[in-house]
C-alpha cells in the first residue's frame, strides 16, 4: 500500500481487495475517498476513509453512482466505531461527523 506522510490505513477495509466486486490486487486497484467533495479528500486520507477498488467498479461508481451510497454509509458506521474504541460517546462521534461532513449517510 503506498505510503504518505499523511496517509492512513483504512478503517473501512482490512483486505486489500475491490471493496465491491472482492477482485484481488491483480486487477490493478485504484484507492477511493469515500466522502465526495471540497477538501473532503484529504479528511478523508488522513481519517482512513478510504477504499480499494478495481478499475471498473471506479468507473461505475462515478459514471453510474453504483455502491457510492453504501461506501459513504460504512464510511460513517467506521468512523463512528474507530471513535468509539478511543474513548468517545457515539454522540459525540456523530457530532464530529456531522460538523466535518454536513450529513449522515445512515
Amino acid at each position: 500500500m503506498p505510503r504518505k506522510s499523511n496517509y492512513v490505513p483504512s478503517i473501512i477495509q482490512t483486505k486489500c481487495e475491490c471493496y465491491l466486486c472482492h477482485k484481488g490486487m491483480e486487477s490493478g486497484l485504484e484507492v477511493h475517498h469515500a466522502i465526495p467533495g471540497r477538501g473532503n479528500r484529504k479528511i478523508c486520507t488522513e481519517w482512513g476513509l478510504t477504499v480499494w477498488l478495481c478499475p471498473k467498479c471506479h468507473r461505475d461508481l462515478h459514471d453510474h453512482n453504483i455502491g457510492y451510497r453504501e461506501i459513504q454509509a460504512d464510511a460513517q458506521r467506521a468512523f463512528i466505531k474507530d471513535q468509539k474504541k478511543k474513548g468517545l460517546p457515539e454522540s459525540v462521534a456523530r457530532e464530529i461527523w456531522y460538523d466535518r461532513f454536513k450529513k449522515y449517510y445512515d
